[in-house]
């Protein structure tokens, strides 16, 4: 198959994945020179009707979805007797690799795949598709971390009848089964929770809670016994995220999730409430709790509180006893507790023992905001009146707000992502769109949605792929070398800026220090290409210059910049005008060139005014 060219256009390169159903080819496509996923029906299932309606199914499916979270389809043909479906390629490793290399996951690990899962597949529900097969071989992680769902070939649409074959003829692994597809019932968005559930449970523990000597004793078990709750096998897992899972495995649909957002708002709250209840599923994590309540009123549980109150009585009076006698002999000079405490209560108490502390921040995957997780010297360390104590405040799980970016362009919306610990990722253009070309028009996830850590935020920009241009390396090259780079690489404006040496970089004097849009990044033409350069002598020539402006925001950014002879613009001024009618703007420029340029005035971006100036030496 090696070197062979599918349909005129997919030229086979190598063999990259196998099953049951199809092989799957890493592939170039001659027209568009792109490389490229083929999956192409296996030539002994090509005249099996089932196997050709199936791969129909997963064509149809794919063709219908558009997420980034979904490994994308091109194309789908027949080139004589070979079925082929055209996807993206995906670099990376499937889910289940991972795990076998890995062992166990973190929670914080499982929760942010899991959440791309979800909202794959929650793309796929709103547009009638229920996969019916999640398990992590079908889920893809890339290099970066961005998670792919993949292989929709048993998918359905809920308009129709979606059934699944009992006994030996079940369709889907029966590890990641759910009830209803194991019974031959009707499978709803239900379905694929549970199967999320499971694959979980397998993230975070290293195995299914399911296991039998054959397909039909493990879907008897999926049919017939609940799941240990994963904490059980794996102390680390928080109870709370024990619980989202025990709550999306359960044997009745409607006691699951109603949809996969809801449980992404739980995957997540429960990093944040690692011991909270509130995905608790009455009778399946209570059911221990109302055994040792059951035995009666004055059974061995009520003996063992009333002890208990008792003996806590006496050690009240001993304490209280203990600390009167501590104060009286001022020996008060060990460290206290500060561990599990808010920050808040932590200050209180050091002001009591007369120490001050030292505060520093930490995200945490299991203490909420402001309470303090570590802290230096530990308690009971000896320590006397007026010595410090450090103390890690949790600035609780790190998981950012995506922003809204309309409008910005992508290197504005990059700098954007990049402040709040996020990433952009894949650029999609819009041809249609009305908006200013290199403008984003559309992104995902959308603003205001919660993302993990390093999530990436896919954007549209407005134009085509054909007036976008690649920004060149130019960082280490002289600015005059720079800017002839630049506009030989189709764009058309560059602001130049000034930096010092301290953000010189070690580079040497009048070379670029830093570039945006940075190297490789795809943008349109009229992007505005900005460049620090490493300049001590900022030219002999000056201009007095001045303008009045009417300043109408509460606060404005004022820049003001020089047309030089190469066609960019460096900054001669910059700072901020407070609100009002005709407000001043004078300072003295100096450049390197001399004679009359056109100085450019800019309030909040916006080009206001131009004007010719004489430099000069002076």
């Amino acid at each position: 198959m090696t070197e062979r060219i599918i349909d005129n256009r997919y030229r086979v390169i190598e063999l990259i994945g196998s099953g049951g159903m199809a092989h799957v080819y890493k592939a170039k496509d001659i027209i568009t020179d792109t490389i490229v996923a083929v999956k192409v029906l296996k030539e002994e299932n090509q005249n099996d009707l089932e196997f050709v309606r199936r791969f129909e199914r997963e064509a149809n499916a794919v063709l219908a979805l558009s997420h980034p979270n979904i490994v994308k389809s091109f194309n789908v043909g027949v080139d004589g007797e070979m079925h082929y479906l055209v996807l993206e390629y995906v670099e990376g490793r499937t889910l289940k690799d991972v795990i076998t290399a890995e062992k166990t996951l973190s929670p914080k690990q499982t929760v942010n795949i899991a959440c791309q899962v979800l909202d794959a597949l929650s793309h796929a529900h709103e547009c009638g598709i229920i996969h019916r097969d999640i398990k992590p071989q079908n889920v893809i992680i890339t290099p970066k971390g961005k998670v792919k769902l993949t292989d929709f070939g048993i998918a359905r649409d809920t308009a129709s009848t979606t059934r699944t074959f009992a006994g030996s003829n079940m369709i889907g692994s029966v590890h990641f089964l759910s009830p209803e597809q194991a019974k031959g019932e009707e499978v709803t968005a239900e379905s694929d929770i549970y199967s999320t559930g499971i694959m979980l449970y397998e993230m975070l523990t290293g195995s299914v809670p399911f296991s039998g000597d054959n397909t039909v004793a493990i879907a008897l078990k999926h049919l017939q016994e609940e799941i240990t709750p994963p904490v059980t096998v794996n102390s680390k897992i928080p109870n709370s995220l024990s619980d989202v899972i025990v709550k999306a495995a359960s044997k009745r649909p409607e006691d699951r999730y109603e949809s996969a957002l809801k449980m992404k708002a739980d995957l997540q709250r429960a990093l944040k409430e690692p011991h909270g209840k509130f995905a608790r599923v009455k009778g399946v994590q209570d059911t221990q709790a109302e055994k040792k309540t059951s035995k009666g009123k004055f059974g061995v549980g009520t003996i063992a509180i009333i002890v208990t109150l008792i003996m806590g009585f006496f050690l009240m009076l001993f304490f209280m006893a203990s600390s009167l006698f501590n104060n009286a002999v001022n020996i008060n000079d060990t460290v206290p507790t500060f561990v599990g405490k808010t920050l808040e209560e932590a200050t209180s108490i050091s002001e009591a023992y007369g120490y001050e502390l030292i505060l520093q921040y930490a995200p945490s995957d299991t203490a909420p905001k402001d309470e303090v997780t570590e802290q230096s010297p530990s308690k009971g360390t000896k320590l006397e009146k007026g010595g410090f104590v450090t103390v890690t405040v949790s600035t609780g799980n790190d998981y950012p707000t995506v922003p809204d970016l309309y409008g910005y362009t992508v290197e504005q919306a990059t700098l954007e992502l990049e402040s709040i610990g996020l990433r952009r990722g894949e650029i999609y253009y819009d041809a249609e769109s009305k908006e200013p070309l290199g403008t984003i028009v559309k992104q995902s996830p959308r603003s205001e949605e919660q993302a993990m850590a390093d999530d990436e935020v896919d954007i549209w920009i407005s134009g085509s792929g054909s007036t976008s241009v690649e920004m060149p390396q130019v960082v280490g090259e002289t600015y005059q070398s720079a800017v002839s780079t630049v506009f030989d690489s189709e764009f058309e404006r560059i602001l130049i800026r000034t930096v010092d040496e301290k953000e010189s970089a070690g580079l040497p004097l009048e070379t670029v220090v830093k570039q945006s849009p940075t190297a490789d990044t795809s943008a349109t033409r009229n992007m505005l290409v900005e460049l620090w350069i490493y300049r001590t002598y900022l030219g002999g020539y000056r201009a007095d210059i001045s303008f009045n402006v009417d300043i109408t925001a509460r606060k404005s950014n004022v820049l003001v910049t020089a047309l030089l002879d190469s066609g960019a613009e460096m900054v001669i001024y910059e700072g901020q005008v407070l609100t009002g009618e005709k407000q001043p703007i004078s300072f003295t420029a100096n450049l390197l060139e001399s004679g009359e340029h056109v100085c450019i005035l800019y309030i909040d971006g916006v080009e206001i005014r131009r004007s010719t100036h004489l430099f000069s030496f002076k």
